[in-house]
């Protein structure tokens, strides 16, 4: 064993990848940092005696709502989603417990639509249980449909069925079921006091499992290709979420888990409108925040509420870093600014050490996942690209809020790095090493990476308490590396790629109407330098397009439409960049 462990290290060494391994060592020791605790924490719980955890008391038994935005246009959705409603009416919730489907374009299949608000009627639920049914018009996009069920909610507190709009929000996924008091337990840890502060959390994620009848069943099940997905997915949410989630690693979690999160109302009634003080924000009156001017404030700001800005594959991240934003004040949670950088520092090691972000891995809600190699493929470059739109339309704030800043800077910073350490060493791996050290070195870092996901898995299943039809997902250990490759590292590059410096990352996650009124844009340099060029062409030939630094933005003009237009449809509307015709009066 002595001998082929010095001969792997001296393969490392002669190919030069001796310190990309070393550096990628010290990446794994920062990512398994918060291992130890979250092992420490389940073994003194499993030996605590008293009060069950995650029990409310009669004073935190407040009311709630549940949002599960959806679109329905298949009889399988139709009934997917009457699984969702009934698993959280039937969850056990001790407070009062709106639950409104929102149907995102309920015009599409109306008959479907009619037969789920006539199942709702007739349901049998608990008495402190109320199912709604409500759409949009047309498709306008899940944040879109998750506010119009939340203006419903509105609409029976002016009504006077509701006596105040519910203290807590849910969101879930409408493809999800819920297990045994999940939604209890995180409105438990949301209401617990954080030890420095003494102020209770802002936001709660859950503990996100693939759904059992995915797993595998039986031999047949060896040879399905869907099933194999599905049991590499359910091994990565092990690690990604069931000890990501924890919180109590190096940096702060700055994502929750968009199948289920559990906020407080306060945070959700405001962002509409926060969205649109996004877009009012000037670098200019950050610049004057650091020699003592007072920061724009979000409390005296008087603008209309944009929903579309809180709509795209971030959707629920969005949610997450504006929670993480807020701060208590008399009992209220403040989104404005802190009024010095030195406020801001202050602020950021509170929310270091005391996080805003809390998780319950016995809060579990068991999701589906695509089980084809395009559709999971799809998927992952719609959440590896959603960061970037995040950072782009969230940065005047995040360096106002730095608990956020900070910790989404650290975090990129080690997505990057972690995929810049892992392409390098596949490229010096293929063109500076002979065979024999290829072969050694892919054993190195393939034993060390099998050993780090077996001991996260194992751990993970244990502190989660997962079923024991969780434990089939071992078996996709093997095959962890290569799904990693293709599905995490291959989608992060393309999708980044897209996004930053080629077209924009494409997607049908939004609508095109709903993009376009949401006053966003993109980095998407190709196509800015495309349309640019094509713009000084028209000025220099015909003479009709003023010289201009808006041929490089996205600012809506006469001659640069919005951004997204034929974003996914391919149709550009006019005025195209070159006419198809010389314009009339000009000779050249």
């Amino acid at each position: 064993m002595d001998h082929l462990f010095w001969y792997l290290t001296g393969a490392a060494r002669a190919s030069g990848l001796f310190p990309l391994l070393r550096a990628a060592f010290v990446c794994g020791v920062i990512y398994e940092m918060g291992l130890p605790t979250v092992l420490a924490r389940w073994l003194v719980s499993k030996l605590r005696t008293g009060p069950a955890r995650g029990v409310l008391e009669p004073r935190n038994r407040h009311s709630a709502l549940i949002v599960l935005p959806t679109l329905l246009r298949k009889p399988d959705e139709l009934a997917g989603l009457k699984r969702a409603m009934r698993s959280v009416a039937s969850n056990g919730y001790p407070g009062r417990l709106l639950v409104v489907a929102c149907i995102d374009g309920r015009e599409d299949h109306p008959t479907l639509f009619r037969q789920l608000e006539v199942w709702a009627a007739r349901e049998p639920v608990p008495a402190n249980v109320e199912l709604f049914v409500v759409g949009t018009p047309v498709r306008m996009g899940k944040a879109m449909a998750m506010d119009w069920g939340v203006e419903h909610a509105k609409t029976l507190v002016a009504t006077g069925r509701l006596a105040r709009f519910p203290t807590l929000f849910f969101n879930m996924d409408a493809d999800s079921t819920l297990a045994k008091s999940a939604l209890e337990r995180m409105a438990f840890m949301l209401t617990r006091p954080r030890w420095l502060t003494g102020t209770p959390h802002l936001i709660v994620t859950s503990n996100v499992l693939v759904s059992p009848d995915q797993s595998m069943v039986g031999l047949s099940s060896l040879l399905s290709g869907g099933r194999w997905l599905a049991t590499l997915v359910g091994r990565e949410y092990l690690t990604s979420i069931s000890l990501g989630r924890t919180n109590m690693g190096f940096v702060p979690v700055t994502e929750v888990s968009g199948a289920l999160y559990c906020t407080w109302s306060q945070v959700y009634l405001p962002a509409p409108r926060y969205a649109r003080f996004l877009q009012s924000l000037r670098w200019i009156d950050w610049l004057k925040w650091w020699v003592g001017f007072a920061p724009p404030r979000f409390s005296e700001y008087r603008g209309a509420p944009l929903v579309e800005a809180m709509t795209g594959p971030g959707d629920d991240t969005w949610i997450t870093w504006l929670a993480c934003s807020g701060t208590w004040k008399g009992g209220r949670i403040s989104f404005d600014f802190p009024r010095t950088p030195l406020h801001a520092f202050g602020r950021m090691l509170s929310a270091w050490v005391s996080r805003p972000l809390a998780f319950d891995p016995l809060a579990q809600v068991f999701t589906k996942t695509p089980t084809t190699v395009k559709g999971l493929f799809d998927q992952r470059l719609r959440w590896n690209s959603s960061r970037i739109q995040d950072i782009k339309r969230w940065s005047s704030s995040l360096a106002y809020h730095w608990p956020m800043g900070a910790a989404v800077i650290a975090s990129t910073i080690i997505v990057v790095t972690c995929n810049a350490m892992f392409i390098a060493g596949l490229v010096l791996v293929l063109v500076h090493c002979r065979p024999s050290e290829s072969l050694g070195v892919g054993l190195l870092a393939g034993a060390g990476y099998m050993s780090l996901r077996l001991v996260d898995s194992v751990v993970a299943l244990f502190v989660s308490e997962c079923p024991i039809s969780q434990y089939v997902f071992l078996i996709g250990l093997p095959a962890s590396g290569y799904y990693h490759l293709v599905f995490n590292t291959c989608t992060w590059i393309l999708g980044t790629g897209r996004d930053v410096f080629g077209f924009g990352q494409r997607t049908t996650f939004v609508p095109e109407t709903t993009a376009r009124a949401s006053g966003l844009s993109r980095i998407a340099l190709a196509y800015r330098i495309r349309r640019a060029f094509l713009l000084a062409c028209r000025a220099v030939v015909f003479g009709d397009v003023p010289w201009g630094g808006f041929w490089l933005g996205w600012q809506q003009t006469r001659w640069t439409p919005n951004g997204f237009d034929g974003w996914t449809t391919g149709v550009r509307p006019a005025p195209a960049y070159w006419p198809k015709k010389k314009p009339r009066g000009k000779t050249g």
